[in-house]
């Protein structure tokens, strides 16, 4: 282990006919070393042992190692804990994006055939859907499959963002021919009120909502030198962020975000493996994070306003960064597993990953403790939201704090011979206990 690290380490036990009632804990030795060469040689001396005999605390001895021992309690990963209730619908295509009503118990989907389609996860019921674009024929994305890699061309029809307004009256939606739709949300019925282009041929892949403002952040991922941001109460003007200059090579923005503890600051993940820090009033780029990055956040640790957490491709481990210094404060992993995504609560020290093969990590940002591991599915996350609580519960740091988390996966289905989506419910019962239950799964096709 690197300084300021955490590691965890699996632990499977032989199946008992009661188990523990008390909390199972390990006794750690923790060996300090004082060069990577007495590492090296202290590693290769434990090879292969499942038992560390007299012989390995002579040696250590040997290397003036220092040792330290401490009593770690365990948390459990029990599959029995969450409950899966899924049913299959048969007429839409994959989903693109997610997103949560901030006050309805509502979560919209984007797909890929064009159409979005808006689920409550109380009732478990679709309260409405609306075909944007329509959906090519086979033959059509077939010869776009071909062409795309001799000329920059879009099929034009997928509902590529959908993003909900701060105060839940307008969803934005963002297509793969570069436009915006804006529907007013406030009922069961979807009422366009406004349609713009915001890029020429190009996709929206990524849409931010201000948190106090009628500001809309969009980017676009198909070789776009601009991030917008749109004002809707100023007949929708927009004001230009030039991540890359025109004389150099450059294809499109990943992600944009706003900092929920700083609104006049949002953070870009661009294509060439950086995350950016803009300043919305001054339109000054303020920090630089090189990566080579897939995925960051903004990190909410009560004790720090100034970090961000950070993913790279085919990444072991997930890396909170000080965005003054612009160096690691700590590192996050799980041995053996890749993590494949993270996100953050806007207002909680909750910190989320995603494993390889599809378990769900929460971690206690202030304390950087993994407090729980609920195993869904062995499929790839493609998304995940956090769900305000609707049901008048108490919110922000209180003990019976209560939140929902929404995921979207992608799989094969074996009997309909295709790729699917899955848009998994999650409900966080406690956050001082973080006690997980599934709440339901709806499976889209």
């Amino acid at each position: 282990m690197e300084p300021h690290s955490t590691l965890v380490v699996y632990a499977t036990m032989k199946m008992h006919a009661q188990p523990p009632k008390d909390k199972v804990e390990f006794e750690v030795l923790m060996i300090i070393l004082r060069s990577k060469q007495d590492h090296g040689k202290l590693k290769s001396f434990i090879v292969d042992k499942l038992n560390m005999d007299s012989g390995f605390m002579v040696h250590v001895k040997n290397l003036k190692a220092e040792v330290y021992r401490a009593m770690l309690t365990a948390i459990t990963c029990d599959p029995a804990s969450c409950q899966i209730i899924s049913r299959s619908i048969e007429d839409t295509t994959l989903v693109t994006s997610i997103d949560a009503h901030p006050t309805k118990p509502w979560i919209v989907t984007g797909h890929e055939g064009g159409n979005f389609s808006i689920w409550d996860y109380q009732k478990k019921e679709t309260v409405m859907k609306l075909q944007v674009n329509e959906v090519p024929d086979k033959v059509t994305r077939m010869i776009h499959g071909v062409t795309k890699y001799i000329k920059e061309t879009s099929l034009g029809h997928p509902v590529y963002s959908v993003k909900f307004t701060a105060e839940g009256k307008r969803l934005v939606v963002g297509d793969g021919r570069g436009y915006i739709y804006v529907y007013d949300s406030t009922d069961t019925k979807l009422h366009e009120v406004e349609k713009f282009r915001a890029y020429d041929k190009k996709s929206v892949n990524s849409l931010a909502a201000h948190p106090t403002k009628p500001y809309l952040l969009l980017s676009s991922s198909s070789f776009s030198r601009n991030i917008k941001l749109w004002d809707s109460s100023e007949n929708w003007k927009f004001q230009n962020f030039k991540v890359k200059p025109e004389n150099t090579y450059y294809v499109g923005v990943h992600s944009v975000k706003f900092n929920p503890r700083d609104t006049n600051t949002f953070a870009c993940v661009t294509d060439e493996d950086k995350v950016k820090v803009w300043n919305i009033k001054t339109s000054i780029l303020e920090t630089t994070l090189k990566g080579p990055f897939v995925m960051a956040d903004y990190f909410f640790n009560r004790g720090h306003q100034h970090l961000m957490v950070t993913l790279k491709f085919d990444a072991h481990n997930s890396e909170i960064w000080d965005l003054k210094t612009r160096k690691v404060v700590h590192t996050l992993s799980v041995s053996g597993h890749k993590t494949t995504w993270v996100a953050c609560h806007p207002k909680l020290p909750i910190l989320v990953t995603m494993l390889d093969d599809g378990t769900v990590c929460l971690w206690d940002a202030s304390t950087y403790r993994l407090e729980k591991m609920v195993h869904i599915t062995n499929s790839k996350c493609r998304d995940l939201v956090f769900v305000q609580d609707t049901n008048g519960r108490p919110r922000y740091f209180s003990s019976s704090f209560f939140f929902v988390l929404a995921f979207s996966f992608m799989y094969y289905n074996a009997q309909l011979n295709c790729s699917c989506s899955v848009c998994f419910s999650l409900l966080l019962y406690s956050y001082d206990s973080f006690q997980l239950t599934m709440l339901t799964s709806d499976y889209l096709i």
